[in-house]
């Protein structure tokens, strides 16, 4: 059964029109053609070159296409779902490139059908959990559009459109979807008649009701959540992820700011500093990149030694070298927990505690 379908009771958020146009990301588009069929609106080469470049190079895959004639009344829609250019052709063949006989376009009462129509599917869409999407209307007519209600005299050609009488039922309903309804218009005039392009963003109409024991029940909000849930849920997971990285990565910081006291006895010389991350000891001599140099009585820069996060580094500068009883043939990360080091370099011994 089709969703009833009205003007909403309530406005939209603009949270709720941000997430409805989401939800249209995914959807495709409806495209509406609606075409003035009478006499007076001669469509010309022109007009039906922009006809052409629409179906041609404006769909894409997912979108549906509404072809719509109208005249003094609106004929029922012909539907095409766009899977790719294979439907061009037959899409181009149910589209009338010329006009026909009829005499006099109610404007009002066309304005009325397609913009309810378009409401009607996405409302129908929302009551079946489906994206709802979003919606254009090419109009090509000579009548104005847009005329405010009670002044259908100004469109000669129906003065007396039941959609444009001042307290009509069917006029009221046309001003309400023209108000209901977010739309931009752009419009050319190719020939005696004007093309026109309305956009409605992805939305729908809010209906809230009061319910038993205080509250009230609502379309939109659960619609969203239906329809968004799981890309809130890897927001929110990815968003956590971050949070965590980021801590990691201020805690890695702020322990590399803690500095360490590094002792280095050399005889019965010894020598304190308090070593940062990045900053580096000179052992025997003067290197590149050092903050500080601790003498030996070779005067010979055997090595340096280097911090690396929570790590000293050893890299030695001569090959006779001795830790742990091995010589040291290239960069070697001591932990701070091993608390202490005993370096060798020909009868040299360099103790160090961290």
């Amino acid at each position: 059964m089709a969703a009833l379908i009205a003007p909403g009771n309530r406005a939209l958020t603009s949270q709720q029109r941000q997430g409805l146009a989401w939800v249209g990301r995914w959807g495709g588009r409806d495209v509406v053609l609606a075409i003035d069929l009478t006499e007076s609106v001669g469509l010309n080469d022109p007009g039906r070159l922009h006809l052409r470049q629409i179906v041609e190079k404006t769909l894409t895959k997912g979108d549906t296409l509404h072809i719509i004639p109208f005249a003094t009344t609106a004929r029922s829609p012909v539907v095409f779902a766009y899977q790719g250019a294979a439907d061009i052709p037959k899409i181009l063949a149910a589209i009338p490139m010329t006009a026909g006989f009829e005499r006099g376009t109610d404007i009002q009462c066309a304005e009325r059908f397609v913009y309810r129509y378009l409401a009607q599917l996405n409302q129908e869409r929302l009551h079946n959990h489906q994206p709802i999407k979003a919606q254009s209307v090419i109009w090509l007519t000579d009548a104005p559009l847009n005329l405010p209600e009670g002044q259908a005299a100004q469109w000669v050609e129906a003065p007396n459109s039941p959609c444009g009488i001042t307290g009509s039922p069917a006029a009221a309903e046309r001003s309400q979807w023209l108000q209901a309804l977010p739309m931009t218009q752009r419009s050319i005039q190719p020939g005696q008649f004007q093309l026109a392009v309305v956009d409605i963003p992805a939305t729908v109409q809010e209906f809230c009701t009061p319910k038993p024991g205080g509250g009230e029940v609502c379309l939109v909000n659960s619609y969203l959540w239906g329809q968004l849930w799981w890309q809130i849920l890897l927001a929110s997971l990815l968003g956590l992820g971050g949070i965590g990285i980021g801590l990691g990565l201020l805690i890695r910081w702020l322990r590399q700011q803690i500095p360490w006291t590094v002792t280095v006895q050399v005889a019965d010389q010894e020598y304190q500093f308090h070593l940062k991350h990045g900053q580096k000891i000179g052992l025997g001599g003067t290197v590149p990149g050092t903050f500080w140099v601790v003498p030996l009585p070779s005067m010979e820069a055997i090595a340096t030694l280097d911090r690396r996060n929570q790590t000293l580094v050893i890299h030695p500068l001569q090959p006779d070298l001795i830790y742990n009883g091995q010589p040291i043939l290239g960069a070697v990360a001591i932990p701070k927990q091993y608390g202490f080091i005993s370096l060798a370099y020909k009868d040299e011994v360099v103790r160090i505690s961290l």
